[in-house]
């Protein structure tokens, strides 16, 4: 059974997935995998959680065309689902409410995480107030470096930081010291992933979270009438993408295509391109590895694409051929945010520049009665103070 149906108990797509983890997690991961099954045979469950989605974050978020790019470009006209205009400016707010509801329904009084951006973690404080939740976020110091804003964000709505030391940027060490918290206090906490690349249920619980971007894009396709030739998005560890693919899974006379940091050209983010199958993080998918099997550091200007492995689903869309991956370096991405600032007015995030380069490519290659569908994960104001690569104007340098 693949991704784009029912979500599966197994918590396997393909080979892909499943749950390897120390025992001290089997657990807490059972009971977790329980109560998510539960909850989608639960009517009230459910009505909360799309109340929330409807009344709370700012659902369904527009799917806008971009007519003056479009015309720029002379090719297939440009639309963009935009989940910057959530609240709190990305999309990972939808998974934070499904999953602190489920601490909620779990007798949990508090939630731990990782972030490499700061955007999950603000995400988790706003909604753990909304439902009295205490939340903790572990995150790298020099992430938070990075992400000032979003740090100042979550102290103020009550989040406990944990600074992790790392020899790099990215999640790995903050997920493994949130985790063991989580090991330690499971009996009063729970563990939110903002990573699809996590042991079984955590695939499931974020694609069945986020599965409402891509049903709320075709709706809205439809309601234009027209059909996309491509749809588009940003790969990190892939939980937005696979959000928005999901209901177009099983389109075939659409093209779907995953998006992966490039980075300076040399290092890279980009495990579905240049990784190879591996055990990561308790599930089975691609990842930078050696070959000794030793994971390489990812990299990226783009915080939240600088992850070494992808979401199982990512892994079993690649091997069956259904969703074209490919990697656009940061230079590519960064000139693709200033045009879109300069023709649209709009700031998108590094990741969704990601999205926005390469299909500016392939519009161009297409007619203007062809249409083309770009995901935008986030608004780019926590880019402005970043160091953009040489060549690439924008983030408010000279």
């Amino acid at each position: 059974m693949s991704s784009g149906e029912e979500p599966q108990k197994s918590g396997w797509f393909g080979r892909f997935g499943g749950r390897y983890v120390a025992e001290a997690l089997w657990t807490p991961l059972e009971q977790l995998a329980e109560a998510f099954d539960s909850s989608l045979l639960d009517v009230e469950f459910i009505a909360s959680f799309e109340s929330w989605l409807d009344h709370r974050i700012g659902r369904p978020t527009p799917l806008s065309h971009f007519k003056t790019l479009s015309e720029r470009l002379g090719g297939a006209q440009i639309w963009a689902k935009r989940e910057d205009l959530c609240q709190g400016g990305s999309f990972v707010i939808t998974s934070a409410v499904l999953q602190v509801m489920l601490a909620k329904r779990m007798g949990c009084t508090e939630v731990v995480a990782e972030s490499g951006t700061g955007d999950f973690g603000a995400a988790l404080g706003s909604v753990g107030a909304g439902l009295g939740i205490g939340v903790r976020v572990f995150m790298g110091r020099e992430d938070q470096e990075h992400e000032r804003l979003n740090i100042e964000r979550m102290k103020k709505l009550g989040v406990v930081i944990e600074t992790v030391d790392s020899s790099m940027r990215g999640r790995k060490r903050s997920c493994s010291e949130a985790l063991r918290y989580w090991a330690e206090h499971s009996e009063r906490v729970l563990y939110c992933a903002s990573s699809l690349a996590m042991p079984d249920p955590y695939p499931r619980i974020l694609e069945y979270g986020l599965r409402a971007i891509g049903a709320e894009t075709r709706v809205q396709l439809k309601r234009q009438g027209c059909v996309p030739e491509y749809v588009i998005a940003p790969v990190g560890s892939g939980s937005f993408a696979a959000g928005i693919f999901v209901d177009f899974v099983n389109h075939s006379d659409i093209q779907l295509v995953g998006v992966e940091a490039g980075g300076d050209g040399q290092r890279n983010s980009a495990s579905l391109v240049h990784g190879s199958p591996g055990v990561f993080q308790g599930t089975m998918s691609y990842l930078l590895q050696d070959s000794n099997g030793q994971i390489t550091v990812p990299y990226s200007i783009a915080g939240g694409m600088c992850v070494p492995n992808a979401g199982p689903q990512h892994a079993d869309w690649a091997e069956r051929g259904r969703v074209h991956y490919v990697s656009v370096t940061d230079e590519d991405a960064c000139q693709a945010v200033q045009l879109l600032a300069r023709t649209e007015g709009l700031l998108i995030c590094l990741e969704a520049g990601h999205a926005l380069a390469y299909a500016l490519k392939v519009a161009a290659t297409l007619g203007s009665d062809e249409h083309v569908v770009i995901g935008i994960t986030g608004s780019g104001e926590r880019d402005f103070d970043r160091r953009w690569p040489h060549g690439a104007e924008g983030g408010g340098h000279e």
